[in-house]
């Protein structure tokens, strides 16, 4: 019986990781500039949708590694994304109760916010770094991350209903 429920809980976090890591590509594709920009980081709403629905299998360490391996592909200053993640995967732990029982239409005006915090964050990488890269100084990019919010607002249903089916159709109860 233990080690039916231990082979399980392999398999359950097998399942998430490759979630996650189904994300991970869909966020490597390479679009135009201006798509690039506006795309919504389709790993942050998966570790959303994960703290969320799973919050004692899916947790801050995850959030970790994952942000470094976004790091790591977009080659961006190794830890901005893995500490943002870190943020928003502690943001969703200690408030998940609340933010689980709320309509997909509030978790998308709360997922508005987030995406806008994120992106004034991830501002901190392109600072004075890269003069031709967007920066804080840059009026356009405060537009970008408002259109980025609002892409990842439309983007969360999608991403909230195919996580949960694949949740109820793969992953294994404990009971």
């Amino acid at each position: 019986m233990i080690e039916r429920l231990q082979m399980s809980s392999y398999k359950n976090k097998l399942f998430i990781y490759l979630s996650l890591f189904a994300a991970l590509s869909i966020d490597s594709l390479s679009f135009t500039n201006i798509l690039h920009n506006i795309k919504p980081s389709f790993v942050l709403m998966v570790l959303v949708y994960w703290n969320m629905a799973l919050p004692d299998k899916v947790g801050i360490t995850t959030s970790l590694f994952f942000g470094l391996l976004v790091d790591v592909f977009e080659g961006s200053l190794l830890g901005v994304h893995a500490l943002i993640f870190v943020l928003v995967a502690y943001l969703c732990q200690r408030f998940f109760y609340q933010f689980r029982v709320a309509p997909i239409w509030q978790q998308s005006l709360a997922l508005v916010i987030l995406s806008l915090i994120f992106r004034l964050l991830l501002a901190i990488d392109y600072f004075d770094s890269i003069p031709e890269r967007i920066n804080l100084s840059d009026s356009i990019y405060f537009l970008n991350s408002f259109y980025y919010a609002i892409s990842t607002a439309v983007f969360w249903p999608v991403v909230y209903f195919s996580c949960r089916f694949y949740r109820r159709r793969f992953l294994q109860s404990k009971y």
